[in-house]
């Protein structure tokens, strides 16, 4: 099986679990890390999927990289490629299907309650795993829905937490690749930050050790159903 495609936009904002899940499977994961100048490929041939990570920058900025990263979004589109979008990925992913990112009115830090649509109940991905969860959530916007998107979950802060569009692309406002360690080690990094937002970093520490154990197992149920959606030549 060709590999997937994994475009990372932070330093902290790696695949982390959806690797860990892919390589289980025997599925190789290449990492381009387009936010430090990394060349992104002119085509998706090479793949059998696309993935696009989260990051600290605004998915309506300038940056080169970001255009570039929606073009990329857009040939998925066009090829009905298997597409995951995690937090601005998500976001690119509404801005390359013709929705809108803007900033959301406060930001959401922590491990907030997500709730589940009726239509997430029928859902490819997520049937059999609707049950309201708590994801680590890490942003300052957000997206409208993308035209003939199905919305499928949502939070108390963020209404658009997660959609799909066709039966192949999916966006998650919320970070359902970043296991413990990984979310450990960025409020360790980030912790004068989540301060001046106004982010207790042991209470987050704290939610995420009670929380993340749970959310794991969703994780790997959904991702081995998106593996599934993968072309196997």
């Amino acid at each position: 099986m060709r590999p997937v495609l994994f475009l990372q936009n932070g330093e902290e904002d790696g695949p982390g679990l959806f690797a860990r899940v892919l390589t289980g499977l025997g599925i190789s994961l290449e990492v381009i890390h387009a936010w430090r100048g990394d060349r992104l490929p002119e085509t998706l041939a090479a793949y059998s999927g696309l993935a696009v990570g989260g990051g600290g920058m605004s998915a309506y900025q300038s940056d080169r990289f970001l255009a570039e990263e929606v073009r990329l979004l857009r040939c998925a589109r066009e090829s009905g490629m298997p597409v995951l979008g995690f937090c601005l990925g998500a976001q690119l992913l509404s801005l390359a299907l013709g929705g809108r990112v803007f900033p959301n009115y406060t930001r959401e830090i922590g491990l907030f309650e997500v709730r589940f649509t009726p239509e997430a109940g029928s859902d490819p991905l997520w049937q059999g795993h609707t049950a309201a969860f708590h994801p680590i959530h890490w942003h300052g916007d957000t997206f409208s829905l993308p035209p003939g998107a199905v919305w499928l979950a949502s939070s108390r802060i963020t209404p658009h937490q997660l959609f799909r569009w066709g039966q192949h692309m999916y966006g998650f406002q919320f970070h359902l690749e970043f296991d413990l360690p990984v979310v450990r080690e960025m409020i360790r990094s980030d912790a004068p930050l989540l301060e001046a937002n106004g982010v207790d970093p042991d209470r987050l520490l704290a939610d995420a050790e009670r929380h993340l154990p749970g959310v794991e197992p969703v994780g790997r149920a959904v991702f081995s159903r998106w593996a599934g959606l993968l072309d196997p030549q």
